[in-house]
């Protein structure tokens, strides 16, 4: 099992709640991309939060750059990127997202990654983030994913 499968199997024992977004959920929605990161929107509530701090503390993660994270970083509904020694981390918070955590877990479709069950987001919900950030990089994933499956789907189709 990669880094991948050991940070979901970590959030999965922990009771965290989350969706994978980004370079895993472009993977399982059919694009052929690397990817050295999981990204995932964490549910905000607080009890979610306390869970995801405990796993940055077994961890003993780091920002990027070395630097601790800071107590407070996730509870603030920030994007927070962690370095840990099984793999790197992107939590997404909820209003980065542009998407409430409620609707896209309910719109999610649990897959195996690294043999580790895991929620991924909907087609339609990765495409509206796509859309919504539009760096040159989200614009070329929304190629390939329309390469992959013709007309691109709305929230909600």
């Amino acid at each position: 099992m990669s880094g991948f499968g050991r940070i979901l199997e970590d959030l999965n024992q922990a009771g965290v709640r989350y969706v994978l977004v980004g370079g895993i959920a472009l993977i399982r929605h059919g694009v052929v991309r690397a990817t050295r990161d999981v990204d995932a929107v964490f549910d905000p509530d607080p009890d979610n939060v306390r869970k995801i701090q405990a796993l940055v503390d077994k961890w003993q993660a780091t920002r990027p750059d070395g630097s601790p994270v800071p107590q407070d970083s996730i509870a603030a509904g920030r994007n927070i990127h962690l370095a840990t020694e099984i793999g790197d981390l992107d939590l997404v918070s909820e209003a980065a997202a542009g998407i409430r955590f409620s609707d896209l877990l309910a719109r999610a479709e649990t897959k195996k990654v690294d043999g580790v069950e895991a929620p991924i987001c909907s087609l339609a919900d990765l495409v509206a983030m796509k859309r919504a950030v539009g760096r040159e990089r989200d614009l070329a994933d929304l190629a390939e994913l329309r390469e992959a499956h013709g007309e691109l789907p709305e929230i909600g189709e």
